[in-house]
C-alpha cells in the first residue's frame, strides 16, 4: 500500500474519533466543553486534509496516465 493511501487511512481515523469526541462533548461546559470544540474543529481539519489528499492522489493518477 502506498504512503499517501495509508495517511488517508490514519486521518479518516483519527478523523472518526475527533468527531465522535466532539459529539460526546457538544453541550458541555468548562474543560469537556474546551475538549468537545476541539474535537470538532479537529475533525473539520481532517475533512479538509482528506480532500486535499483526494485531489493528490487524483491528480497523481491523472498525471501518470497522461505520462505513459
Amino acid at each position: 500500500m502506498r504512503p499517501l493511501y495509508k495517511s488517508m487511512i490514519g486521518i479518516a481515523v483519527l478523523g472518526a474519533v475527533l468527531f465522535a469526541m466532539g459529539g460526546i462533548w457538544a453541550d458541555a461546559d468548562g474543560v469537556t466543553g474546551v475538549l468537545g470544540g476541539i474535537g470538532w474543529f479537529g475533525f473539520l481539519l481532517c475533512v479538509l486534509a482528506l480532500i486535499v489528499l483526494t485531489v493528490t492522489a487524483l491528480g497523481r493518477g491523472i498525471f501518470r496516465r497522461t505520462a505513459a
